[in-house]
């Protein structure tokens, strides 16, 4: 199997570096120009099939693509962002200000922490890992494609690759990038990481200094 796993397109919580999680936030005019040039570049892919997380970023950038193979998205929740609990719609600074204790912890030991009415890193990589069976069972030898989340996307390339959770901030996984993991011969690997060359100059979102 070959999995095309691929963030969401741009929001305006990304543009303004809002805390975003499972906030059922849609795709702004970048984003949504993003998913189609994403789209374009993958429309000659013999792709089998598209699943998403149910969050609207995520179904809508996959319904541009799955339009090009006359696919239905079929949703997959486990594949949703991380809940960040009551950092949810907070800004850097706010999370700075509010819960200095927190950052701190995330920093030194990210790993380990579960977030306030939240997930930990660990939860979110069981349940995308979990995601990544169910495909894999059913796509053998195929060529598919999943649409997901920022922190959900890197916590499989740390499984996957063998980095562990605390070196997840070794990995930069921008909107609309492509992540190819491929299982063959009983091996899985990891051949593509944020791959963006499909897309024009835009101008960079801001950093989200707390991952």
């Amino acid at each position: 199997m070959n999995l095309i796993l691929i963030r969401h397109g741009e929001t305006d919580w990304n543009r303004i570096g809002r805390c975003q999680g499972v906030a059922d936030i849609v795709l702004n005019e970048n984003g949504e120009r993003q998913a189609k040039e994403l789209a374009e570049s993958l429309k000659n892919h013999d792709i089998k099939a598209v699943y998403s997380s149910h969050l609207k970023r995520a179904f809508e950038t996959a319904q541009k693509i799955a339009k090009h193979h006359k696919l239905s998205v079929q949703v997959d929740p486990d594949l949703r962002e991380m809940n960040q609990g009551d950092l949810e719609g907070l800004t850097f600074p706010d999370i700075r200000d509010r819960y200095a204790e927190i950052l701190k912890k995330w920093r030194e030991s990210p790993e380990t922490l579960r977030l306030p009415n939240g997930e930990s890193l660990i939860e979110v990589q069981e349940r995308a890992w979990e995601a990544f069976e169910k495909v894999h069972k059913l796509h053998l030898g195929e060529t598919v494609v999943a649409v997901s989340h920022n922190l959900t996307i890197i916590t499989l390339l740390c499984k996957i690759t063998g980095v562990g959770l605390k070196g997840f901030r070794d990995f930069d996984i921008h909107a609309t990038s492509k992540n190819v993991i491929v299982s063959e011969d009983g091996l899985i690997r990891v051949d593509v990481i944020n791959d963006i060359s499909h897309l024009s100059p835009m101008e960079s979102v801001p950093l989200f200094d707390s991952q």
